[in-house]
């Protein structure tokens, strides 16, 4: 990543140079860490992402695009197991100086930030339910994660897992 502003992250970049030459082009390229990526359990694998970009000045606005690539370590929706899910989304957005909320980003000046575009676009790439494989058939029968822990070691119904047992004697129709 090249050209960030003085005493900002390297997310940001100065882009005045672009803004008085319309149609000018600059690759933005490398490994970048993005901060506070995480989804629930999971996050970004070594905590980077791999740009490919191109910033490209047009009629006082600065167009993004490229594609990003990264890898999320989330949990198998069955199993909850280690799931490993690539992403590449391919973007191509708009940085202005009155933005519109939800379709454009800020352009401050001559800086543009770098890090909600690529938050946003990374988190919308990913699978709402992952699995670990498509036969993933979840956990094996009688093995409940984290029973031992919260002393449930009492021998359960095959098949049955026992922190449903309260609900036995629950009858909706004698309210």
């Amino acid at each position: 990543m090249s050209r960030s502003a003085p005493g900002a992250g390297p997310l940001q970049l100065q882009v005045g140079d672009l803004l008085t030459q319309p149609g000018r082009r600059r690759a933005v390229g490398g490994e970048q860490v993005l901060e506070d990526l995480s989804v629930g359990v999971g996050g970004i694998a070594g905590g980077a992402l791999d740009l490919q970009l191109t910033l490209e000045a047009q009629a006082g606005r600065i167009m993004v695009s490229g594609t990003v690539r990264a890898a999320w370590e989330l949990e198998c929706r069955r199993c909850l197991g280690p799931v490993r899910v690539p992403v590449e989304p391919d973007l191509s957005e708009v940085f202005e100086e009155s933005p519109t909320e939800g379709e454009t980003f800020l352009l401050d000046g001559e800086l543009v930030d770098l890090a909600p575009m690529l938050r946003e676009v990374v988190l919308l790439t990913l699978p709402l339910a992952p699995l670990c494989e498509s036969t993933c058939r979840g956990p094996a029968e009688g093995a409940y994660y984290g029973l031992e822990e919260a002393g449930g070691g009492a021998d359960p119904a095959p098949g049955r897992d026992p922190r449903w047992a309260a609900l036995d004697d629950f009858r909706p129709d004698e309210a």
